[in-house]
C-alpha cells in the first residue's frame, strides 16, 4: 500500500463534470497479414504477461474516510483484463474522421476510481481493415509523460517475433478497511508538522538563494501573469518591462493572456483530430534556422492558431500565450511512476505577421523560460502539495466549473502544447507494427484546445483535442499546421 503525491492527487481533484483527468494514445498498426488477426486476446495476453512489472496497469485507488488525507494505491484484488481491454469498431470505410469521432466519444467518459485508472480499446475496420488501433487512457494521476514513455517501452518490441517476456509475479492487496485507513491517516497527521518544518526550511533556503540568481523574479513573474485589471497590468509593466542596464528581451508580453474563442468554460463532450507531419522536414527547419526542435514545434503550432483565429475574425491584436509541460525529474525518485511534472509559460507571438520574426521570439522567449526555470525550486514548491486536504481541493474545483469562473477572469495562458520525444525505430504489438502513435490530452476549464505532439520513427504525429462546442472544426488544424510546416521550410 503507498500513498499518492500530492500532485498525483492534483490530477484527482481537477476533475468535474466536464474534466477528466486522463491522457490517452492512439495508436495505429499495420492489421495486414497474420499479425492483425485475434487482435483483441493477443493485447489481452500481452498484458497479462507484463503486468507483473508495470505497478500502474494494477494498481487502484483506496480513498480515506472524509477527504481527510491523501489516498492510496493498492494491487487491486478484484483485477479484471476484460473490464480494462475492450473492443471496438468504426463503419466501413473507416476513415480518419470516423475514427476520430469513436475517440472523442470514450475519451469523454470519465475512469471507474474502483478499478486501476485505465482502458484499451481495440478498435478495429480502419482503412478498409488494412489497419487497427488501440486507444489506452490512463488516468494522470497514475503516470506523467515520462512515466508513460517507461511503461510504453515496456508494452511494445523492438523485434516483430520477441522473445518470451520475462514474467515478475505479484500479490494482490487486501482493501483496508476504514479503521486502518483512519488510523494511518493520525499517525500521518502527527508527522506533518515535522515534515512541514523540514520543507519550509528547504523551500526557504532554495527561495534565498532564487533571490540572487533572478529565480524569485521570475516566480513573481509566473503569478502576475493571469491577474487581470490595473494591477495585473501595473505588476506585468514593471516585471517585463525594458531593462535598460542589461540586452535582456522579456521571456512574455506585458500583457495578459488574451481571450480566444477556446478559453472558456468547456463542456463533457469533445472533438479530436490527428495528422501527420515529416519528422526530416522538422530537422530541415531546425538546421537551418538555427533552433531547436521543441522551437519548431512551437512556431508551428503558432502559426496553425494564428491562421485558425484569422479565419474566424478573431485574432487578438496582443500574443498568444503557451504553457509548455515539462519534467522536474532528478533521476533519484524512489517511485519511477510518481507525478513530476511541471510547466513552463512561452510567448507564442501569434501577433507577429513575419513568420521569421515570429520564430525569432518564439525561440527568445523559450530561451528565457527555460533559464528562468531553472532558477525556481520548482521541485520544492511542487512538494507542498501534499498538504492540501483532498476534499477541500476537489470541493474548490467542482465550485470553480459550477459557477464558470473562468469566463469571469483572464485564462493564465491560451493553450497548452506538449511535444513527448519517442523512439525514431520501429515498435511492434503482437508481432503488428506500429505505424503512428497520436497523443490526447486533456481540455480543462478556460483550456479548451490542447495541442501534443509524439515524435515517433520518422514522424511527427499530433493530436488536437478540443471542446466539441468551442472548437467544432477542430479538423481544420490538421490543414493549418501542413501549412505552417510548408511555410517554414520556404525560410530554409
Amino acid at each position: 500500500m503507498k500513498q499518492l503525491s500530492g500532485m498525483d492527487v492534483t490530477f484527482l481533484n481537477m476533475e468535474t463534470p466536464t474534466t477528466f483527468g486522463h491522457v490517452a494514445s492512439l495508436n495505429l498498426f499495420d492489421a495486414t497479414g497474420p499479425a492483425g488477426e485475434n487482435v483483441l486476446e493477443k493485447t489481452k495476453q500481452i498484458f497479462l504477461d507484463r503486468i507483473g512489472s508495470l505497478e500502474p496497469l494494477r494498481r487502484r485507488l483506496v480513498e480515506v474516510p472524509l477527504g481527510l488525507d491523501l489516498p492510496y494505491w493498492i494491487d487491486d484484488p478484484n483485477f479484471d483484463i476484460d473490464f480494462h481491454v475492450r473492443h471496438h469498431a468504426v463503419p466501413p470505410p473507416g476513415t480518419p474522421q470516423q475514427l476520430s469521432e469513436v475517440i472523442s466519444r470514450i475519451h469523454a467518459r470519465p475512469l471507474d476510481r474502483s478499478r486501476p485508472l485505465w482502458e484499451l480499446y481495440v478498435i478495429e475496420g480502419i482503412d478498409e481493415g488494412r489497419v487497427f488501433a488501440t486507444f489506452t487512457k490512463v488516468h494522470h494521476a497514475t503516470v506523467d509523460g515520462a512515466a508513460g514513455a517507461i511503461m510504453l517501452a515496456s508494452l511494445l518490441d523492438v523485434d516483430p517475433v520477441p522473445p518470451p517476456p520475462e514474467v515478475f509475479p505479484w500479490t494482490a492487496d487486501e482493501i483496508p478497511t476504514d479503521q486502518e485507513l483512519l488510523r494511518r491517516t493520525v499517525i500521518e497527521y502527527l508527522k506533518r508538522p515535522e515534515k512541514a518544518v523540514r520543507l519550509t526550511t528547504r523551500a526557504v533556503r532554495e527561495l534565498a538563494a532564487a533571490s540572487q540568481n533572478g529565480g524569485l523574479r521570475a516566480l513573481v513573474d509566473i503569478v502576475a501573469q493571469p491577474i487581470p485589471g490595473p494591477i495585473g497590468n501595473f505588476m506585468r509593466r514593471r516585471l517585463r518591462g525594458p531593462n535598460h542596464e542589461v540586452d535582456d528581451p522579456p521571456q512574455l508580453p506585458p500583457t495578459a493572456a488574451p481571450r480566444t474563442p477556446w478559453n472558456a468554460s468547456i463542456g463533457p463532450h469533445r472533438r479530436f483530430a490527428y495528422t501527420t507531419l515529416s519528422l526530416d522536414e522538422a530537422k530541415t527547419v531546425r538546421r537551418s534556422l538555427g533552433c531547436t526542435f521543441n522551437d519548431v514545434v512551437m512556431a508551428l503550432c503558432s502559426s496553425a492558431l494564428r491562421r485558425y483565429l484569422e479565419k474566424h475574425d478573431a485574432l487578438p491584436d496582443e500574443s498568444l500565450i503557451a504553457g509548455v509541460p515539462i519534467s522536474v525529474r532528478t533521476g533519484e525518485e524512489t517511485d519511477t511512476y510518481q507525478n513530476r511534472v511541471s510547466m513552463l509559460i512561452a510567448d507564442l507571438a501569434t501577433n507577429e505577421a513575419d513568420p521569421t520574426k515570429r520564430l525569432s521570439r518564439i525561440k527568445s522567449s523559450m530561451d528565457k523560460a527555460k533559464s528562468t526555470f531553472k532558477t525556481i525550486p520548482a521541485e520544492t514548491l511542487q512538494d507542498f502539495t501534499q498538504f492540501a486536504p483532498p476534499a477541500i481541493a476537489a470541493r474548490a474545483m467542482r465550485m470553480v466549473s459550477r459557477l464558470k469562473i473562468m469566463d469571469r477572469t483572464a485564462p493564465p495562458f491560451n493553450v497548452v502544447i506538449s511535444n513527448v520525444p519517442g523512439p525514431n525505430f520501429p515498435l511492434y504489438s503482437g508481432g503488428a507494427e506500429l505505424k503512428h502513435f497520436y497523443p490526447v490530452s486533456i481540455c480543462t476549464d478556460s483550456q479548451g484546445l490542447n495541442i501534443t505532439v509524439q515524435s515517433y520513427n520518422g514522424n511527427l504525429d499530433f493530436g488536437f483535442i478540443a471542446d466539441r462546442d468551442l472548437v467544432p472544426d477542430v479538423w481544420i488544424l490538421t490543414d493549418l499546421i501542413q501549412e505552417a510546416m510548408d511555410e517554414l521550410l520556404t525560410l530554409t
